[in-house]
């Protein structure tokens, strides 16, 4: 832990001046004493009243600079991080989206036009464009260079849950509490086309690498995938027990992973619809997934604060992160795969170093 230098104190009695030095159980209590009415500051003495002022704005400036990003007042529920890995997008309850300097963990933009929840946020593939999907029925379509609302995109007759961009960047697809699922033409920003088939509130909803087809996840149980032409639906994958929070294809491969209620992750052959793998690690309800760009690593997060990093190819766990007091709404790895943030129930977002483990102090 790095503390930044403060002038030198000492106290009546004491033969040298000393800095505060760290108490082992807290970064944030000082061992001093104080053996008199005078305190000596930097050797001459002054009221202890001053004294204790300066006492305080020495803890101020000695506190280590927190990892965490703080400054949402609700569930961090969606976390992306922008290709050139300098910005991450954060949605929250709180209806607000914000735009962070990942280097510095600050927050530099808040985005207000949603008024309710915000479920998700989504990058495009091209330019600066990003979407986000939210309880008050709509998604809208933002710049992240300067947080200018460019569009909003209505249709839906309840809570929007998931979104997803085409590859190609000319369409978006949308989940939602409404059973159903749209397709938008971005450049007319209309619907053209509604997909129905699910029986229950849709979670998520994501396309295929090469755009041809989509997944989406649903609270019925089921995963269904859907061609994107004629809007029917291919295949319905069954197993799951319980509510299906999230689903992502896994690029270079014809597999795909989902995690649910049933506190289970799986892995889906797309050709067959088969069960390949079930991977029951986590210990409760499990909401956030996100896969690396290589297909070869995934993240998990679950209703008891873990989040739990997977090797796909060997199918295994690689490390557990006790990531969040509260459920882990949101999971997101950068662009180099170097590290993640997750977001969860207790409002902040955390960076972590994928290789130890460990938080990301700026």
């Amino acid at each position: 832990m790095n503390f930044v230098a403060v002038k030198s104190v000492c106290f009546h009695g004491q033969p040298e001046p000393k800095f505060f030095q760290p108490l082992s159980s807290s970064p944030y209590k000082f061992r001093y004493q104080m053996t008199s009415a005078i305190i000596w500051v930097t050797g001459r003495p002054i009221p202890k009243l001053i004294g204790l002022l300066y006492f305080t704005c020495s803890l101020l400036f000695a506190m280590p600079v927190n990892a965490e990003m703080t400054g949402h007042v609700g569930y961090v529920n969606s976390l992306v991080v922008t290709n050139d890995g300098k910005t991450a997008i954060s949605a929250s309850w709180d209806t607000t989206i914000r735009l962070w300097n990942l280097s510095k963990h600050t927050e530099f933009n808040l985005l207000d036009g949603h008024v309710m929840s915000v479920n998700e946020v989504a990058l495009s593939p091209i330019g600066n464009l990003f979407a986000s999907a939210s309880w008050d029925h709509s998604i809208r379509l933002w710049s992240y260079r300067d947080g200018t609302e460019i569009a909003q995109l209505v249709g839906h007759d309840d809570a929007v849950y998931g979104v997803d961009f085409s590859p190609d960047g000319q369409s978006l697809v949308s989940a939602s509490w409404d059973y159903t699922l749209k397709l938008w033409d971005l450049k007319t920003r209309k619907s053209i086309r509604t997909l129905r088939g699910h029986q229950a509130n849709v979670m998520a909803a994501q396309y295929s690498p090469n755009g041809r087809t989509i997944l989406s996840a649903s609270y019925d149980r089921t995963i269904r995938q859907w061609n994107v032409v004629d809007g029917k639906v291919l295949r319905v994958f069954r197993g799951h027990t319980n509510s299906v929070n999230d689903v992502a294809h896994i690029p270079n491969t014809e597999t795909a992973l989902s995690v649910s209620t049933d506190h289970s992750v799986r892995l889906w052959a797309l050709d067959s619809g088969l069960e390949l793998t079930r991977l029951t690690d986590h210990s409760s309800f499990v909401t956030s997934l996100d896969v690396s760009h290589d297909g070869k690593s995934a993240l998990s997060g679950d209703g008891n604060g873990k989040v739990i990093l997977w090797d796909i190819p060997s199918r295994s766990l690689m490390r557990i992160f006790d990531a969040h007091e509260g459920a882990v709404w949101a999971v997101a790895f950068s662009p180099d795969k170097k590290s993640a943030l997750t977001g969860g129930a207790d409002n902040v977002i955390r960076h972590w170093h994928l290789d130890t483990g460990k938080q990301i102090s700026p």
